[in-house]
């Protein structure tokens, strides 16, 4: 699953920790977490009081930052715990800072379509079925993706929304770009919107970084995403999905609450690319879908989801028809017309039950999944005005199935939209869902093989408090099962869990995410990329194998030493102590990056690089191949454009930072 774009760069520095490291009979990711650090000081079967906190900040954010393990100490485990389960009761000011460079992530679903628009939006717009925006971004805007999509009709250049300008000799530009930079933001972004395509993209090619920085210093930040969404206004919301998605993660204060949004995204999945539209869905999915219910009652969020366009669209029930419905009557050939296509879809209803709800072995047969499809025909999505963008959840009772059905035995009366309300009620409450939800959360927070106890447990409360998701992590928690060596270092981290833990643990300061989003998907887990709608495993077997950690400890290295476009480390900052040499340097580190010892074949290893003469450090560490933005369409004009940073002033304390990073045993939460 790893991408040969990490796999093929492995560096012989990297070979040098991986030889030693591999020889030995013990399993990279799959070794007992006693094989990962020392013996536990605590008496068996139970964990140090530091374990615990440990085990908490491993599981319910995505790993400690400097200082939270301090913090947690300071707080303690039960009121940390309850602050975390009260999301709005937690100051987030400082990420809050950070998304207000992305304010179309905040639009309303057809404000955010309306503005950017997608190829269908751009056809309706010139064929005069559709309004566009006012004002001077949205105008500039549909100029240039209409430009753009003429010229794609010109050359027959595919159906991609970036499909390339035909390669005829560079345009001249209206302005130089000295000139351009010596006017003001405010004239200078006026003059850019009269750019046409191709002298944007020449603009684009010829302009060094440093200057494409000044091209935009002082723009707003709806400016700086109009000059994005020339090229690709499908490609800067899908851009800002990923992008905000990763910032929320690395610097919310909120983490239980992003890690349950996580797991929620991952359970009720859509995929990225489904349709031109899926981008538009996925901000408003995340936002308000999944968000405002991810602590709080099952049915709510069960309800939600399947009432979303992101949803509606990725499984198709928006084009389910029933068979008998007056649309497929009316549908149906007359004066020699051949019939209009039209039919059931069954999607949702299949991973309604088998994915969202029931679970694979949940007791229901095709049958079952047959008539769920027919009282889902008729929630479909439609535009609030004629000849607009499909952007409002709506039901179409022409095209629902009349008649009664039966779904688990239970006859569903004919009752249009609240036929689906009524099945969506059975499956939340069913006894099945209990279980098989419950097993998943315990599965992502617990072990690949939760404790059948901690499972009934969890499963009780489930049903007992109709599927309250706060008291459901609370009875987890709570259960003898949970802190314990069993638990303790048992999950092996996702790419996703591993790259943003490593971001966070070394306390790096992200000016862009796009390069990390690379990372992630290349590593094998796109952020919103699954296609298929079981999600990501949250299992170690996916995961497991050498090549992987290769590419894991190639990232490790090139984020240690300022090699991946848009991250900044400083490890001076970070030891903050007096001159050490290089044992107890990567001691300090052991402590405050794992916060645990590994193992002596891992620090032998380690200890080895970072003892070598110092140019060949410094020669090692630069031929880690730098993570870029290549693509990334918020790159124009960032701050990442620089390219990389140079390397830290501290090679040493670089070198075994990254070499402990790539460690096996930071590759386990």
């Amino acid at each position: 699953m790893t991408n040969h774009r990490l796999r093929s760069k492995a560096s012989s520095l990297v070979a040098a920790l991986l030889i030693p490291l591999l020889m030995g009979p013990v399993e990279v990711f799959g070794q007992s977490p006693a094989a990962a650090h020392p013996p536990l000081k605590a008496k068996v079967g139970q964990l140090s009081p530091d374990e615990k906190l440990l085990l908490v900040l491993n599981r319910f954010t995505y790993g400690p930052r400097p200082g939270d393990l301090e913090k947690l100490r300071s707080m303690g485990l039960q009121t940390w715990f309850n602050r975390q389960l009260a999301p709005q009761t937690i100051d987030d000011g400082d990420l809050d800072r950070r998304l207000a460079r992305f304010p179309a992530m905040q639009l309303p679903l057809p404000q955010l379509m309306a503005l950017y628009p997608n190829r269908q939006a751009v056809r309706k717009e010139m064929n005069g079925r559709m309004d566009r925006p006012g004002g001077q971004i949205a105008n500039a805007i549909y100029k240039d993706s209409i430009e753009r999509y003429k010229e794609k009709l010109k050359n027959k250049d595919g159906d991609g929304d970036q499909g390339q300008m035909a390669e005829d000799p560079p345009p001249p530009l209206p302005q130089d770009v000295a000139t351009l930079i010596a006017m003001t933001p405010e004239s200078r972004f006026s003059v850019l919107c009269k750019f046409t395509p191709q002298q944007l993209t020449e603009l684009r090619r010829s302009t060094q970084p440093a200057d494409r920085i000044r091209l935009v210093d002082g723009f707003t930040p709806p400016q700086f995403e109009a000059l994005a969404a020339f090229e690709s206004p499908v490609g800067l919301v899908g851009a800002e999905d990923t992008q905000t998605k990763l910032l929320r993660d690395i610097y919310s204060e909120r983490q239980l609450d992003e890690v349950m949004v996580d797991f929620w995204l991952n359970h009720f999945n859509v995929y990225m690319k489904k349709s031109q539209d899926a981008p538009y869905y996925i901000d408003s999915y995340e936002r308000d879908t999944i968000r405002p219910h991810a602590l709080g009652s099952f049915e709510s969020l069960l309800v939600a989801t399947a009432g979303s366009p992101a949803m509606l669209n990725y499984l198709d029930n928006a084009q389910s028809i029933g068979p008998k419905s007056m649309f497929a009557e009316r549908a149906g050939g007359r004066h020699g017309q051949p019939k209009k296509q039209t039919g059931l879809n069954e999607n949702y209803a299949r991973e309604l039950m088998e994915l969202h709800t029931l679970g694979v072995n949940g007791g229901y047969t095709q049958k079952d999944v047959t008539e769920v499809a027919k009282v889902f025909t008729g929630w479909t999505v439609g535009s609030p005005e004629k000849g607009g963008v499909p952007t409002r959840v709506e039901f179409d009772e022409t095209r629902h199935e009349p008649g009664s059905k039966t779904v688990l035995g239970v006859k569903i009366k004919e009752n249009g939209e609240k036929e689906g309300l009524e099945v969506l009620h059975m499956l939340a409450t069913s006894p099945q869902t209990a279980r098989f939800i419950s097993t998943k959360i315990a599965v992502r927070f617990v072990a690949d093989d939760p404790p059948k106890a901690l499972i009934d447990q969890m499963t009780k409360t489930f049903q007992s408090t109709h599927g309250d998701i706060r008291k459901v992590l609370l009875s987890m928690v709570n259960s003898p099962e949970f802190f314990t060596t069993a638990t303790y270092r048992a999950k092996v981290k996702t790419p996703q869990d591993f790259v943003v833990s490593t971001v966070r643990a070394s306390g790096a300061e992200v000016e862009s995410a796009g390069a990390i989003a690379n990372v992630i998907s290349d590593l094998g887990m796109p952020v919103y990329g699954m296609q298929t709608p079981n999600g990501y495993s949250m299992k170690a077997d996916p995961w497991n194998s050498s090549a992987s950690l290769i590419a894991r400890l190639n990232f490790a290295l090139a984020l240690s030493s300022n090699r991946v476009v848009g991250v900044r480390v400083d490890w001076n900052q970070f030891l903050n102590t007096a001159e050490l040499d290089p044992a107890e340097k990567e001691s300090e580190l052991e402590t405050k990056l794992l916060h645990l010892s590994v193992s002596e074949r891992t620090r032998e290893a380690i200890l080895a690089q970072v003892t070598s003469d110092p140019a060949q450090q410094q020669a090692s560490l630069k031929q880690v191949a730098v993570v870029d933005r290549k693509r990334d369409p918020l790159a124009f004009g960032t701050p990442g454009m620089r390219g990389a940073a140079p390397l830290p002033a501290d090679t040493q304390a670089a070198l075994a930072a990254g070499l402990l990073f790539g460690s096996p045993e930071f590759q386990r939460r």
